[in-house]
């Protein structure tokens, strides 16, 4: 990286250089936000086996009344956030 480089993008041609420690640090947070994934997916599975794209009427239009419906749209909302976590 030039000396022209590292100032635009705000750091020096040193900065970008990645420790273990790092590695191992990040590692360690992708699991714990994994973890996090799973546990939600699972309160999905014991709402009657929701998952993310099942709907939370019945035929009538009426919301459903075998599930949790605040459980179950927190924990897809839960999923949504995290998998953004994840895959930026």
């Amino acid at each position: 990286m030039s000396d022209e480089e590292a100032r635009q993008s705000g750091g020096s041609s040193q900065a970008g250089a990645v420790t273990v420690s790092d590695v191992q640090e990040l590692m360690r947070r992708k699991e714990e936000i994994e973890a996090q994934i799973k546990a939600n997916y699972d309160v999905l599975e014991s709402q009657k086996g929701i998952g993310m794209n099942e709907p939370l009427v019945d035929c009538e239009g009426y919301p459903r009344s075998d599930v949790d419906l605040y459980q179950v749209r927190t924990a897809r909302h839960n999923i949504i956030c995290w998998s953004a976590v994840v895959l930026t």
